[in-house]
């Protein structure tokens, strides 16, 4: 790191040798010179460890898109996961299910995707890792999203039948219905038809009568004790309000940078920081250095090195210079997307009236528009329990010809990367919000 911050620093002496050289000898002789110096080759060492430490936060002017994006810790799940699923292949295979009134129901709606179908390892790593008890608490129902459910290339496999609860299908006897799906489907109307099934799920996991109902799109990665760590959280959100909509277990950090709404109080920090400096260092000269702290030092640190710094750290990234802490947080917004959302009973019926009212569009817009309307509480769990491992997304109008990424991988959950490889890091929810 050093032997690239050198070159830099003999670069731009010589250049000012060859340019002034009488102003070369001052900076390099007098002490407001060789501060200066320090200060620059200090600032140029600090470049190089933000480039080496914030390369994963998108909120970052060092996030490093080409090493950002490795599936550190989802390609040791994803592995568990496939394995899962492979051995749930056999035949002989037997695993334990849901209990008729389980505590919680898990919805997964799935449609074919062109390549991978990531519902298979989105399935896997929600199951692998269970203890029997805990998968007892849990009923499984899997949306096959077609109106012909043959299209789906897991729908006859083996560890479909084998693992998941109930596999739910369209209901065919409602003519009216069905057709209207049929219709959907040739149009493309994503935005009916997610309504539709979202809201289908949502009423089949009512009628099990469990107490949380968890909605996850069938492109994640669940880390290992998910639901433990999911009903912990769940605790935290009933004991910190009574008018909550859902538990977060998915969010992407993208869109917690620096917003611009808030940029009087970072102004306001910013003149607070050099008012403080220019404070302290002129307490100093009164009190203690009255020959030693100049006017032009004063002028040097308030208006040069007090500022770089401060734009040093705006440029570090919120998410890496303000994380937010491990536990169960408010987070009202910025969270983006549906990847995964836990509601309550009551709640989940109150959605489904909520979504066959509006009828078409996104389901994470429309709750969010709902909550903001009812001043509802929205909570998460940090770190995120899921990972969104989709490359193609299944409502389309994906790809852009400027982006050498599709949307839909740029939906990313970077702290899930860091739970450690050397074991899974444990997750324990906290009431610090």
């Amino acid at each position: 790191m050093l032997g690239k911050i050198r070159p830099a620093v003999h670069s731009l002496i010589d250049l000012i040798r060859s340019e002034t050289p009488i102003h070369v000898h001052r900076l390099l002789t007098t002490g407001a010179g060789r501060t200066f110096l320090g200060f620059l080759l200090l600032y140029l060492l600090l470049i190089q460890l933000c480039r080496h430490a914030f390369y994963r936060d998108p909120t970052s002017a060092f996030f490093d898109a080409s090493r950002a994006y490795d599936h550190v810790y989802s390609r040791q799940r994803q592995q568990q996961a496939d394995d899962f699923i492979k051995a749930a292949n056999s035949s002989a295979s037997q695993y334990p299910h849901g209990d008729p009134h389980p505590t919680m129901c898990l919805g997964i709606a799935t449609v074919e995707r062109s390549g991978e179908q990531y519902v298979r390892p989105a399935f896997g790593s929600l199951m692998e890792g269970l203890m029997e008890d805990e998968r007892k608490h849990i009923f499984t129902v899997v949306l096959i999203g077609h109106t012909d459910p043959q299209q789906h290339p897991i729908y006859n496999e083996t560890w479909l039948e084998n693992t998941a609860d109930k596999v739910l299908t369209y209901d065919t006897s409602n003519a009216t219905q069905f057709d209207l799906l049929v219709k959907w489907e040739k149009d493309k109307d994503y935005r009916r038809k997610a309504i539709f099934d979202y809201t289908y799920l949502l009423e089949t996991c009512i009628h099990t009568e469990a107490a949380w109902i968890a909605m996850i799109e069938d492109d994640t990665l669940a880390v290992k004790g998910w639901y433990t760590h999911a009903m912990a959280a769940l605790d935290v959100a009933d004991s910190k309000s009574t008018n909550w909509l859902y538990l977060r277990l998915f969010f992407t950090e993208q869109f917690f940078g620096w917003n611009s709404e808030f940029w009087p109080t970072y102004l306001l920090s910013s003149i607070s920081i050099v008012t403080t400096v220019a404070v302290l260092l002129l307490a100093l000269r009164r009190l203690r250095y009255p020959t030693s702290i100049s006017n032009a030092a004063i002028l040097s640190a308030c208006f040069i090195y007090t500022p770089a710094c401060i734009l040093l750290y705006f440029l570090a990234g919120k998410v890496s210079m303000r994380p937010i802490p491990t536990g169960v947080h408010e987070m009202p917004n910025y969270g983006c997307c549906a990847q995964g959302m836990v509601f309550s009973s009551p709640v989940a019926a109150k959605v489904v009236d909520k979504l066959k009212e509006k009828e078409s569009g996104f389901v994470d817009m429309i709750l969010e528009e709902w909550a903001n309307q009812e001043k509802l509480t929205r909570f998460a769990v940090v770190p995120s329990l899921l990972q969104h491992i989709g490359g193609h997304s299944s409502k389309g109008d994906d790809f852009s010809s400027a982006q050498p990424m599709s949307v839909a991988e740029t939906i990313f959950n970077f702290g899930f990367e860091l739970y450690e490889q050397r074991g899974e890091r444990v997750v324990h929810p906290s009431t610090n919000g």
